[in-house]
């Protein structure tokens, strides 16, 4: 009973305010997890191939959330295995920054023994996560790769691939069907041969008084944008005969990708697509492509456009000109097909049908 009157007096002390005894503490506050806890969140769920651990994560990241979700199905599907885990860190404008490095069936397919390194790049606003763009670091030869496979296997784009990485359902079956259409591309790859001979120093830099030429690729991709989205409806008419190239709903995603393609076909020694600048370099006047030829009396297409402005003051006959002297000095070829130029139009379409 002592014990009892104790605690009692204790219990009416505190209550009149008398008690010597402090208050017991509130419980310690829950801490939020960090920016950078939060984006390892992310990573581990992204790789743990499950939509349903990663979805929740992403429900106030907007837009970005169901492009997330269709990676994390293509990855799934194309067998990622992650090699290197770097930590994630800390960014600009309230960004972590997540570099991930993956061995995955679609990259082994092309055998060039390269494992992608893919970037998450979060961004938070009030501890949430409202955006997450990725990145890679791929070869040049695997948005060939990808082209080849939307040209060649029209039925994977128009079949498991419809709404890549734009609201498709089947990213897993999508990355299973550009695997084995990246295989066909490296096979093929092995049999054709290159434009060009093995021992020929194809040009890098051409300079003259009014322009230098250079091989187009990714640092160009903002002047090369410019140069075409200032000329459609010239270069509609007068070069691609079509509206599919260029068109007012091209994006720069779509202008990254054509600079990597051109680029990679450059390094494989297939094709050759040329910027004319400047001499400056700091607008593009037009493009020269060297081409492989369909039409077998040629051993190369060239063809060349210079855009609305540089038409309008008489570059074209003038770039033209050039460059069939540049073609026939510098070189290897024989015989060179200049299609709508020195052959006309209805011609060359007879000759490649």
């Amino acid at each position: 009973m002592a014990y009892f009157k104790y605690t009692t007096l204790a219990a009416a002390l505190a209550v009149s305010g008398c008690s010597e005894t402090p208050p017991s503490a509130a419980p310690a506050p829950v801490e939020p997890p960090n920016q950078i806890e939060m984006a390892e969140a992310l990573i581990d769920a992204f790789y743990s191939f499950d939509p349903e651990q990663l979805a929740p994560l992403l429900t106030t990241a907007g837009p970005a959330a169901a492009r997330v979700l269709y990676y994390q199905g293509w990855a799934e599907g194309g067998n990622y295995k992650v090699v290197n885990r770097a930590p994630c860190t800390s960014g600009e404008n309230n960004t972590v920054v997540c570099a991930i490095t993956v061995e995955d069936d679609p990259v082994l397919a092309l055998n060039t023994g390269f494992n992608v390194t893919d970037t998450f790049t979060l961004t938070f606003a009030d501890n949430k996560i409202t955006d997450v763009k990725t990145s890679s670091n791929d070869q040049p030869i695997y948005y060939h790769a990808r082209e080849w496979v939307m040209e060649n296997l029209p039925e994977i784009a128009t079949g498991p691939c419809e709404g890549f990485f734009d609201g498709g359902t089947t990213p897993g079956d999508c990355a299973r069907a550009m695997t084995e259409g990246y295989r066909q591309f490296a096979a093929q790859r092995e049999r054709s041969p290159t434009l060009v001979p093995a021992e020929f120093e194809v040009p890098v830099l051409v300079e003259t008084e009014d322009f230098k030429v250079v091989p187009l690729g990714p640092d160009l991709m903002q002047i090369d944008y410019d140069a075409y989205m200032s000329s459609i409806e010239h270069l509609q008419a007068t070069f691609t005969r079509s509206t599919s190239w260029p068109h007012a709903n091209l994006t720069l995603d779509d202008a990254l990708l054509d600079m990597q393609t051109e680029a990679a076909r450059f390094e494989a020694r297939e094709s050759f697509a040329y910027a004319v600048l400047t001499p400056d370099g700091t607008r593009e006047r037009g493009c020269i492509y060297v081409l492989p030829s369909k039409a077998n009396a040629y051993d190369a297409v060239v063809r060349l456009w210079v855009t609305q402005e540089e038409l309008d003051q008489g570059f074209d006959p003038a770039l033209y000109e050039w460059a069939q002297t540049w073609v026939a000095e510098q070189w290897p070829f024989k015989s060179v097909a200049y299609p709508g130029r020195m052959i006309p139009w209805e011609n060359w379409d007879k000759l490649v049908q």
